[in-house]
């Protein structure tokens, strides 16, 4: 084979591909539109987030060890939490 057609093969494929993928994306947006238009809810249920004044009370433990200057690590070991929930807190309640 020639270079070109190589070219040429390999460009028709991606088309082939990007069509395909126009095609899923627009029945999936059109089956959404039509599920909300019949009354359907998208997005996360009321209630499933936790306020800040929640999250405040149930980590508390986890705060104040970060705020005394123990690492994220230490402070996950010591709460039994992960090491990405206590990343997570200190980036949110701690300056």
């Amino acid at each position: 084979m020639s270079n070109l057609f190589k070219h040429c093969r390999a460009s028709a494929d991606y088309v082939k591909k990007a069509l395909a993928r126009t095609n899923i994306q627009y029945r999936l947006n059109s089956g959404r539109a039509q599920y909300v238009r019949n009354g359907g809810k998208l997005g996360r249920k009321t209630g499933t987030i936790k306020s800040e004044d929640k999250k405040r009370e149930e980590y508390k433990e986890v705060i104040s060890l970060l705020k005394r200057g123990y690492s994220i690590r230490n402070t996950a070991k010591i709460t039994g939490y992960s090491f990405s929930t206590v990343q997570r807190i200190k980036n949110q309640f701690v300056k």
